[in-house]
Formats: C-alpha cells, structure tokens, sequence
C-alpha cells in the first residue's frame, strides 16, 4: 500500500457571468446538471475530496473550489479576498460567446496579480452547443498560451471533459507543492551544511575556495545567497578581502546555534 499524506487546496473558478462556471462545479462534485441559469451572487465554494497518486505517495486533496460571481466589476471588490491564498485556477468561457474568450483575459490578470503564478487551465465551455461556437480554435489557442495554460473543452450538460479539467488542475497542484517542498528541503541543508562547516572552522574561518572544496557542486549564487540569510540573522559573520573574496567565521549566536552539532 502506497504511503498518504494530506493536503489542503483551494482554487477558483473565473469567467464572465453565465459562462458556467456554477453548472461545472455542480457536475463535477455532484454530478448533477440543471438547466435553469443558476445565478451567482457574491461567492460560494464547494468542497471534494480527490486522490492524487504522486511517485510512491498518495496525495488525499481537500478541496475547496471558489465560484465568483462574473458581473463586471465585482472581482476588483472582492479579489484580494477571493483569490488570497488559491493554489490553482481554472478560466471559464462560453463556446457561442467570444467576447467570453477576451475577458480571460482581464480575469487572469486580476487572479495572478493575487495568486501569483499557480497552475491555470482555461475551460472552453458548453460544448454540447458547439454548432453555435463563435470562438475559433486558434484563438482559444492564443489565449491559453498567453497565460501559459493547456486548455479543455468541456460540457457541463453532458459531463464531457469536466473530471478531466478539475482532475488536472488538482495533479498539477500537487506537483507545484511537492516541488516548493523538494526545493525548501535542499535550501535547508545546505543552510546546516555551510553552518555546521563554518561552526567547526570556528575563529580561523572559512574562506570562499574552502566552501567550494568542501560543498561539491555549489554555485556562487546559492552560496552567496546562504550567506547573505546567514549574516542577516547574524548567524555568522563575513570578513571581505577584497572585490571576490572573503572568509566567514561563526558568531557566538551561531555557534550556540550548532552546539551538540559540531
């Protein structure tokens, strides 16, 4: 049995109003579709439990998804709220509206300028009236690679593509944070290894050819950057000789910090 671990997660669907984005929601946590508009006011946010198989790991996400209200401007009343804190987006249009496709546009900027670069997939939506499509193809494409995001067509109606969109999403979620997590680990040792190796060097210090004879591989600009933290944190303390050289030698707080570590 593969090990479990736990995470929580919200994300947030975007678009213009009547675009969907409630009807997707719907079928994918209840697989259910009515077809009376179903007209958001203000936000409401649904919750699922998926599973996300990761390497030997399984990922068990809590999700929270968060439907706004499309009505122009009510995101910049509500954005700094709304979108705090999302860890994925998924950008609605309506297949038979393409002025829905453009305000992607203004969505996104809104949603990334909150959230930051988090994982997107735009949502072209209500594919069982694609006979009635105004949005062309290469403009769906356009718009995706804009913002750096696949993109899924997707029927609410029919169910066609919904899993598959916030399947996706929930996947690439879990892979953003299972890197932050790999790449924090790395930045923590390396944090203990050029302290513990400065605590051990005590008063003669550590000059910047010992660091990269004894931390195989480093670049300057980790090391550099390790140091700075360090010394702001007075950790340590660095002695410049020059425009590119220095030694580093252990302050008595950092030395207290290594006790027993030495």
């Amino acid at each position: 049995m593969p090990e479990t671990r736990r995470m929580k997660s919200k994300i947030a669907l975007i678009g213009e109003s009547s675009v969907g984005k409630t009807s997707l929601i719907r079928r994918f946590v209840r697989d259910e579709y009515d077809d009376k508009y179903l007209h958001t006011v203000g936000t409401k946010v649904a919750k699922i439990e998926l599973t996300v198989p990761l390497g030997e790991f399984e990922v068990l996400v809590d999700m929270s998804i968060f439907d706004i209200m499309g009505q122009k401007g009510f995101k910049d009343m509500v954005k700094e709220t709304f979108f705090h804190g999302c860890q994925g987006l998924l950008a609605v249009c309506d297949v038979t509206r393409q002025e829905t496709l453009l305000a992607v546009h203004d969505w996104m900027s809104a949603a990334t300028g909150v959230a930051g670069d988090v994982p997107a997939y735009l949502l072209v939506n209500k594919m069982d009236l694609a006979e009635r499509s105004h949005v062309p193809s290469e403009e769906v494409e356009k718009v995706a690679e804009t913002w750096e995001m696949p993109f899924v067509y997707t029927s609410a109606k029919t169910g066609a593509g919904v899993d598959d969109a916030f399947n996706l999403v929930a996947i690439a979620i879990v892979e953003a944070a299972f890197r932050v997590a790999q790449a924090h680990a790395v930045d923590e040792d390396l944090r203990h290894k050029v302290l513990l190796l400065v605590a051990k060097r005590g008063r003669l210090g550590v000059t910047k050819a010992d660091f990269f004879a004894s931390l195989k591989g480093i670049s300057y600009a980790d090391l550099e950057h390790e140091l700075t933290v360090l010394e702001r944190e007075t950790l340590i303390q660095i002695n410049w000789r020059g425009p590119a050289d220095f030694t580093v030698e252990i302050t008595p707080l950092g030395a207290r910090a290594t006790e027993g570590s030495v």
